[in-house]
C-alpha cells in the first residue's frame, strides 16, 4: 500500500548503478502514476535559448515517446481487463525535469531518495500539481489504464517502474532508442511457440484462436501421417536444420509462425481482441461462445462450436492434397514448398472454405486432390517464383486462375 509523508508518496526502492546513470526500481499504482507523470510526442523544436553556446545549431528532439495511437491504447485496455493480465516489464521514468526540459530546482517538487541501509532505499515522490517525471518508455501501457471504465478495479493495479533522478532531457530519447532499437527483436516463430504454454493448462473451451492455432500447428508437426510431419520449426532453429537437411523432392520446410498465421486467418479477423474477449472474467462460462461468427470465415463456426478436429482435418486434408499433387512434382528449391508457397496455399484454402460447402466430402483428400491436379506442374524446375511478397501473390494468383476460383 502507498503511504504518504508530508504530502509525499513514500515507496521502498532498490538502487541500480549502470554506466549511463543510477536508477531506482519501485512499484506504484497505475492511477497514481498517471497523475504524476507526463510524456511528450517526439517533435522537432528550434533549440533557441536552450542551445549550448558551443552548439552548431539546428534542431533537437524533445520528448522520447512516439505519438500515441488510440487503437493501441484500446487494445491494451482490453487486455488489462482479462484474468491473466500482467506487465512484468518496467515503466521507465526520468524525474526532476519539467515538460520544457529544464531541471526542477524547487526542492518541494523534486523526487528524492534516502538510504535506508542494507541495499534498501526510500523514494519520496511529490504529489499534487507537480508532474515532474517524464515517461521514457511504457506510455501505451500506462495510459491504457485511462481508457478503462471509471470504476474499474484494474485502475489501481501495481506497476513495476524504474526512475532516473538526474538524467538530462536529451538522454531520455537516447534511453528510449536504446531500449527499442538496439535490443534483438524477438522472433515471431519463437514467440508463438512460447505463447502456446497454456495449451496444456487451460480448458479447451477457453482456448483463444491463437492457442488453438498453436496446438494444431504442433499436431501437424508431430502427427506421422501429416504433410507437415517434422517439417515445422521455430525460426531460431530453421537455418541450422536446413543447413544439414537435404532438400529432397516433395519435402517442405516452414516456420511455426507461417503455419500458425495461416490457421489463424481461417478462424479469426482479430486474434488479439478474440483472445481478450474469451479470457474476460465475465466470459469464463461462455468461453469461445462469447465471440461472434463471420459469414466469410466458415471455419470460425467450427471453432465456436468447439469442433477443433474438423478444422484440423480440413487443413490436414488440403495440404495432403497439395503434397500429393503439387509438392511431389516441384523442382528442388522451389518456393512452393517454403514460406511464401505455404502462405499462398493458406490463402487459397481460405477462399475454398467460402466457395465450397464445409463437408467431409468437399474437403476430403480425394476431392481436393482432384481439384489441385490442375496445378500439378506449377514449378517443375524449382526456379519460377521469388522469395518475396510478390512471389506469394504470383503463386496465389496462378492457383486461383488454374483452379477457377
Amino acid at each position: 500500500m502507498n503511504t504518504t509523508e508530508k504530502c509525499n508518496i513514500i515507496r521502498p526502492a532498490i538502487r541500480v548503478e549502470q554506466p549511463l546513470g543510477t536508477f531506482y526500481a519501485f512499484s506504484l499504482r497505475a492511477d497514481i502514476l498517471n497523475q504524476i507523470t507526463y510524456s511528450l510526442p517526439a517533435e522537432i523544436r528550434g533549440r533557441l535559448d536552450l542551445e549550448q553556446a558551443d552548439s552548431k545549431g539546428g534542431y533537437s528532439i524533445f520528448g522520447s515517446q512516439r505519438v500515441e495511437k488510440k487503437t493501441r491504447l484500446q487494445e491494451i485496455a482490453s487486455f488489462i481487463q482479462t484474468t491473466d493480465a500482467t506487465f512484468p516489464n518496467a515503466i521507465i521514468l526520468a524525474a526532476n525535469y519539467s515538460k520544457e526540459g529544464l531541471y526542477v530546482e524547487e526542492a518541494s517538487q523534486q523526487w528524492r531518495v534516502e538510504d535506508r541501509g542494507e541495499g534498501f532505499w526510500s523514494l519520496s515522490i511529490p504529489q499534487g500539481a507537480f508532474s515532474q517525471a517524464s515517461i521514457i518508455d511504457g506510455q501505451h501501457r500506462l495510459h491504457a489504464f485511462e481508457h478503462l471504465p471509471d470504476d474499474a478495479p484494474q485502475r489501481e493495479m501495481e506497476l513495476l517502474c524504474v526512475v532516473f533522478l538526474e538524467l538530462p532531457t536529451p538522454f531520455h530519447a537516447y534511453v528510449f532508442a536504446t531500449i527499442n532499437f538496439n535490443q534483438k527483436k524477438v522472433d515471431r516463430g519463437l514467440a508463438y511457440e512460447l505463447f502456446g504454454f497454456d495449451v496444456d493448462e487451460r480448458p479447451v473451451s477457453l482456448w483463444s484462436p491463437e492457442t488453438l492455432a498453436v496446438y494444431l500447428t504442433r499436431l501437424l508437426n508431430t502427427d506421422a501421417a501429416s504433410p507437415f510431419y517434422e517439417s515445422v520449426f521455430s525460426t531460431a532453429d530453421t537455418k541450422e536444420l536446413l543447413a544439414t537437411k537435404k532438400d529432397a523432392r516433395g519435402s517442405v520446410s516452414v516456420s511455426i509462425a507461417t503455419v500458425v498465421d495461416g490457421i489463424l486467418r481461417l478462424i479469426s479477423k482479430n486474434p488479439q481482441e478474440d483472445r481478450n474477449t474469451v479470457r474476460k472474467a465475465d466470459n469464463t462460462n461462455l468461453g469461445r461462445k462469447a465471440l461472434v461468427g463471420y459469414a466469410d470465415l466458415p471455419l470460425r463456426a467450427l471453432y465456436l462450436e468447439g469442433n477443433d478436429k474438423g478444422i484440423y482435418e480440413i487443413v490436414f486434408n488440403f495440404f495432403h492434397a497439395v503434397s500429393n499433387t503439387i509438392w511431389q512434382h516441384t523442382g528442388e528449391g522451389s518456393y512452393l514448398r517454403k514460406t511464401i508457397g505455404v502462405q499462398a496455399f493458406f490463402d487459397v484454402l481460405r477462399i475454398l472454405t467460402v466457395k465450397r460447402p464445409i463437408s467431409a466430402e468437399s474437403f476430403s483428400i480425394e476431392s481436393l486432390s482432384k481439384l489441385l491436379e490442375k496445378s500439378a506442374g506449377m514449378d517443375s524446375n524449382g526456379d519460377k517464383y521469388q522469395a518475396s511478397g510478390i512471389g506469394r501473390s504470383e503463386i496465389r494468383r496462378e492457383l486461383i486462375d488454374t483452379l477457377g476460383l
